[in-house]
């Protein structure tokens, strides 16, 4: 699985990107993104055409609406759209919800985590959960909070995004492993990790990596798992 901050498909000054090719790139069976900005204009969604090419499902959870990107500090405008968090995915998904988590002090735009279920044929389940936190100090609340709603439901979870913080403090939730370690952001000379994939128990970790740059202002996080309880190995 791997995840990606499209950074709504600008570069660090505001030119666009191929959204379609970071996302190829990825390689991935699930990715979670974070600013994925859907125009309102019909065919401009370029996440949901590279997720049919690749023969993934799309599913979001809506953060707000703006009028043009330039609310988020983005020279490209565009015209108006939803700021989502989405899950691209090839497995089954047997349900979905987001899970709000407020706003930080000082941020505008309203946080919040999207949970999407997957089952094996086995009938094994693994919870992903995909998440923007806040830029404010009030982050590791905020996952904080998050991980005590899930941890109530001992599934194997995978939490996935950009957490707004550094390793430090992503990796001292208890219950929770760290799959990759290394720098993510800013993305053209990275010196701290904003982007972090963490497992619960019952998921077995093979390997993780910071990849290379793909377009966004945040390097692309990707990890790979060996094994997961209740999932009838291949």
């Amino acid at each position: 699985m791997a995840s990606l901050n499209l950074h709504c498909g600008a570069d660090v000054r505001g030119e666009p990107y191929d959204v379609a090719a970071a996302i190829g790139l990825l390689d991935a069976s699930v990715i979670c993104l974070q600013e994925d900005w859907v125009p309102a204009k019909p065919g401009r969604d370029r996440v949901a055409a590279a997720a049919s090419a690749l023969g993934l499902t799309v599913h979001r959870a809506e953060l707000c609406r703006l009028s043009s990107r330039t609310g988020l500090g983005l020279s490209a405008d565009g015209g108006p759209g939803r700021l989502c968090i989405s899950v691209l995915t090839a497995l089954p998904v047997t349900g979905s919800q987001a899970v709000r988590l407020g706003q930080g002090p000082g941020d505008p735009i309203p946080r919040a985590a999207l949970v999407v279920a997957l089952r094996s044929r086995a009938g094994g389940v693994l919870r992903i959960v995909n998440t923007h936190l806040t830029f404010a100090a009030t982050s590791p609340v905020q996952l904080w909070r998050l991980w005590r709603w899930l941890r109530a439901d001992p599934v194997p979870t995978v939490i996935a995004g950009d957490l707004n913080m550094p390793g430090l403090f992503a990796r001292q939730y208890g219950g929770l492993t760290a799959l990759v370690r290394g720098a993510t952001f800013p993305a053209e000379q990275p010196v701290v990790q904003l982007d972090h994939v963490l497992a619960s128990r019952g998921v077995e970790p093979w390997q993780g990596a910071v990849l290379p740059w793909s377009g966004s202002d945040h390097l692309p996080v990707r990890a790979r798992l060996r094994g997961i309880s209740g999932w009838r190995q291949a």
